[in-house]
């Protein structure tokens, strides 16, 4: 007699259930794709309230590269975490769903614009260094030609003479001098030779000083003064302001998040706060004392005096922390951006 197997359901899944993105694949660009593009009707209500001068000012205090690096697992932290929490507990993160697709497409356009500004200033970096070996180029060659020059008059003229030649010539201290020098010597030679036609104009030619030589040196003192007046022109796409603007666009939305993860977990211990690497330092909270942790090495100084931290709040309990070790709320500094969004 055929026995018939119960078949076992399978377990349900969580619809809330986010999956786990290894950190090699996550990227802006597939955070983007899967998230869809900002609201940008909310990203004007957002900054809306926040002078553009203090955004710049937050923004110097960070270095682009590391809120690049670390918006993709902050984005996919607080994802897995938001994915984890019943509905109960999802209630209590007072945080608008379009605040996760605003900041990945600020960290976007944040990339974008260092990409541009890195790009353009390795280019003028190169054109810097071209210029200066013509620049030096040109130097040699004019301190080259008035030597010649120098010696070939003493032939011709005898030392004597050279009185007038060593009051002129002059020195060879910047572009600017040894073209002057230059041109005397040139002046020098053609006065020579129209005050002694039948004499001096032709020892200046049996030595190779003459009118030659002389159309010689402007040319050269043209070419050393032309390369000096070069300048390479700042025609950046991206200003070193702007990107300091866009910094501090993403920096405010992420403590925006951090905003409403930390006050989740003040109320429920078990909630974990997304987790920040290179940028870190600048949201730290800070309880009671107006101190705060200097920011690792390699990062933007701040700009005009210490600043207090944008991120504000008393920090939570690390993850895994005991829920009863939950500070109070009541001894924490008050950020400076996006303080009541």
């Amino acid at each position: 007699m055929a026995t018939s197997k119960t078949k076992k359901p399978a377990p349900a899944a969580s619809p809330a259930e986010v999956p786990i993105v290894s950190s090699t694949t996550i990227t802006l660009d597939a955070l983007a794709r899967e998230l869809g593009p900002a609201d940008g009707a909310f990203a004007a209500r957002t900054y809306a309230g926040i002078p553009e001068e203090d955004l710049v000012t937050e923004g110097t205090r960070i270095d682009s590269q590391s809120l690049i690096d670390d918006v993709p697992h902050f984005v996919a932290s607080a994802r897995r975490i938001l994915g984890s929490l019943s509905e109960a507990q999802r209630a209590k993160v007072r945080m608008p769903a379009a605040l996760l697709p605003l900041l990945v497409a600020e960290a976007g356009r944040l990339q974008a614009m260092k990409r541009s500004h890195d790009a353009a200033a390795t280019e003028a970096a190169g054109a810097r260094a071209a210029l200066e070996v013509q620049g030096r180029s040109a130097m040699r060659d004019g301190i080259g030609e008035r030597d010649l020059c120098y010696d070939g008059l003493r032939n011709a003229l005898g030392a004597r003479r050279m009185a007038r030649v060593d009051a002129v010539v002059g020195r060879a201290d910047s572009p600017e001098s040894l073209a002057k020098g230059l041109e005397a010597l040139a002046s020098f030679i053609d006065e020579t030779r129209r005050a002694d036609p039948a004499q001096d104009a032709k020892l200046l030619e049996d030595y190779g000083v003459g009118a030659e030589c002389a159309a010689a040196l402007r040319a050269t003192a043209q070419r050393v003064r032309g390369v000096a007046s070069v300048q390479i022109a700042a025609g950046r796409r991206v200003t070193q302001r702007a990107l300091d603007l866009q910094d501090g666009r993403v920096a405010v939305v992420i403590e925006k998040i951090l905003r409403a993860f930390r006050a989740a977990r003040r109320v429920d211990g078990t909630i974990l706060v997304p987790e920040l690497n290179k940028a870190a330092w600048m949201f730290e909270a800070r309880s009671g004392s107006s101190a705060k942790k200097p920011p690792p090495a390699g990062e933007k100084p701040s700009s005009g005096g210490e600043k207090p931290s944008s991120a504000g709040e008393t920090l939570p309990p690390a993850a895994g922390g005991a829920p009863g070790a939950v500070p109070s709320a009541q001894g924490e500094t008050t950020p400076i951006l996006g303080a009541d969004g």
